[in-house]
């Protein structure tokens, strides 16, 4: 199958070719300009750009990643239509045992064929993080150690490629020293770190920064705390909801231009509610209510996002940032961060064809995943 008469991002992301791609077995044989024949994809010279991937995801249309034997197709397509070929499956803040019950799930559900985005990883948000900064999460009491850690890593069978940590907590720079060893990447956050602990943690081999503003110790001029260090360290690449929800645009501006593409990751942060509309939904046990795209728990607190990262994506396009470098905050960072870059993430030969073809304000005509149009 070949997409022919596109605009295809180049494999560095720095600029589009007149062509199209051929693609064979559900990998990119070839890119540039590829001959027309029976039965090829016209893109009638719309864009081609790698499929999203998020890192930070709970679920979607009533599904719960973090149950311990929840079904994931009808989010994997849900997913997929909207544009994300790859995901990372999101647990909340959970004692050890949960956290462990809902990892070997998604280890089930990761080796199940599915006809939406592929489940290429797990994100552990917690237990070890800050209570004074849960958000809506209602961490439990868990010692951060090491032996802990590695049961959720034994259990994930390879999958868990990211994990929250607020490091603050006791045992922190043991337990991220080990995270490098066994290749997770410790992100900050739920934290109320001051900026001395937040250095240590990334000298240590934290990489990654969780939502950055939301759930950390504010900033202030004398006191820079987390934010100033995940902010300037070239080291650590943020998470960022732009969902114009969790971060006001000028925000979202002021973090764009401090970190550049290459210091970004686009993330939804979406749970069970996404794709569902407003309404008042139980997840398991607790009461959450979207009005207007908004989420809130009880006590009117922000309880995740609703929409997915093509809504995200969007509003970065319309603040200014150009669709090539939306492609490495969306794609390519994230999927560094699941170490899937040399399988997915950019347009590149030998890569699978996980694509998308759009307008230049991301309005979605079709998704591949490993060469197969999504609902095909």
């Amino acid at each position: 199958m070949n997409i022919v008469n596109a605009k295809v991002l180049s494999a560095d992301c720095a600029r589009f070719i007149e062509g199209g791609i051929a693609v064979r077995d559900g990998k990119i044989e070839s890119v540039g300009n590829i001959p027309s024949a029976g039965g090829d994809y016209d893109a009638q010279g719309l864009f081609v750009i790698p499929g999203m991937i998020d890192t930070h995801i709970h679920g979607s249309v009533a599904v719960e990643f973090a149950s311990p034997d929840e079904d994931f197709e009808r989010a994997r397509v849900w997913l997929a239509r909207q544009g994300i070929t790859s995901f990372a499956a999101t647990v909340r803040a959970l004692p050890a045992e949960k956290t462990v019950a809902a990892i070997k799930n998604i280890v089930r559900e990761s080796k199940k064929d599915s006809h939406g985005a592929k489940l290429k990883g797990i994100h552990i948000e917690g237990p070890f993080v800050s209570k004074e900064r849960s958000g809506v999460m209602n961490p439990p009491d868990e010692i951060c150690q090491v032996e802990t850690f590695e049961k959720f890593v034994a259990a994930g069978e390879g999958l868990v490629k990211i994990m929250t940590l607020a490091p603050e907590r006791e045992n922190a720079l043991e337990v991220i020293r080990r995270a490098v060893q066994l290749g997770v990447n410790i992100s900050i956050g739920h934290t109320m770190a001051d900026y001395g602990t937040a250095r240590a943690a990334v000298n240590a081999g934290a990489c990654r920064a969780t939502h950055v503003f939301n759930a950390m110790r504010p900033f202030a001029h004398r006191d820079p705390g987390v934010l100033g260090e995940v902010l300037t360290d070239p080291r650590v690449n943020c998470e960022m909801i732009c969902d114009l929800v969790h971060n006001a645009a000028p925000t979202v501006e002021m973090v764009y231009k401090l970190k550049g593409a290459k210091g970004l990751t686009l993330v939804s942060d979406t749970g069970y509610m996404s794709g569902l509309g407003d309404g008042e939904f139980n997840v398991d046990g607790r009461i959450r209510y979207v009005k207007d795209g908004v989420c809130r728990n009880a006590e009117g607190r922000i309880a995740g996002s609703t929409v997915s990262m093509l809504a995200g994506a969007k509003n970065l396009l319309k603040l200014g940032v150009p669709l090539c470098e939306l492609a490495v905050i969306a794609s390519g960072n994230p999927a560094e961060a699941l170490g899937i870059g040399g399988e997915t993430g950019s347009i590149s030969v030998g890569s699978a064809a996980d694509l998308i073809v759009c307008d230049g304000e991301l309005n979605i005509r079709s998704v591949f995943v490993d060469g197969r149009i999504v609902g095909e």
